[in-house]
Order: C-alpha cells, then sequence, then structure tokens
C-alpha cells in the first residue's frame, strides 16, 4: 500500500511524497516524490522529527490551524500534547507510546485536519504530556 507523507526533518526541511516501505521498526525507508517519477530518497529515521500521513498535499506551510484541545472522547489512544523540540505543539491521542522506542503513532485532536495520523520520533520530542 502506498501512503502519502510529508517528511518533517530535525533540520526544519520537509518533503513530499509517497511510501510503501516505511516502518516504524527500521532505520530507512524509502520516500517517492509527489510529482510523481523520479528516483525514490532513502530517509533515515533518525534524522526526522515526525512523518505525517496526509489527505492532500496543500502549501508547504505548516498548518497553524489545529486542534489545541481534545473536542469528544478519544477514538483510542491517550489524550497527548506533544512538544516537538522546535516549538511545534500538536494535540491528540498517542498509540502505545514508550520512551526507550524510536517513536510512536499518534492521531491528531480534529478528525477534520489535513494530517490522518503521524509518526513521531522520540528524540524530537521536547516535552509530552498525557491528559485524562
Amino acid at each position: 500500500m502506498e501512503d502519502k507523507v510529508v517528511a518533517h526533518f530535525k533540520n526544519g526541511k520537509t518533503q513530499r511524497g509517497y511510501t510503501q516501505d516505511f516502518r516504524p521498526d527500521t532505520e530507512i525507508f524509502h520516500l517517492l516524490p509527489s510529482e510523481g517519477g523520479g528516483i525514490p530518497t532513502t530517509i533515515r529515521l533518525e534524522d526526522l522529527k515526525a512523518l505525517f500521513y496526509v489527505k492532500d498535499y496543500g502549501s508547504m506551510r505548516r498548518q497553524v490551524d489545529r486542534a489545541k484541545r481534545f473536542p469528544g472522547s478519544p477514538p483510542h489512544g491517550q489524550k497527548t500534547i506533544v512538544e516537538f523540540r522546535d516549538g511545534e505543539k500538536i494535540w491528540g491521542f498517542a498509540e502505545e507510546y514508550a520512551a526507550d522506542s524510536l517513536g510512536f503513532y499518534f492521531l491528531p485532536a480534529d478528525p477534520q485536519e489535513n494530517n490522518t495520523r503521524v509518526f513521531i520520533v522520540n528524540s524530537s520530542v521536547k516535552q509530552i504530556q498525557f491528559q485524562d
């Protein structure tokens, strides 16, 4: 299966594309250019801040109208606020978070958001807060 993603790197760069081989337990995966064709780029997980699974690419700017609250009950997972080392904060639901793992999956708090889920690399996280 091909996933439409936007890779956000720790150095601030972003790259759009499709991946067929991302797995959270491997060190690398490949990103095919979003424009189609081209040569896949090899991405090292340790270089990533997070991998955003998206509905549409839209513009390259970061979405600023993300939910800053938890509407309704969680689809599954624990209510979580993640603050990245670069200052960005996202609200959502952590799935099987473990501090000693490479990362974890995260569902945005607002199901209408463009991001359908996010794989967050733990080394890019400054602070994580779990809500009741």
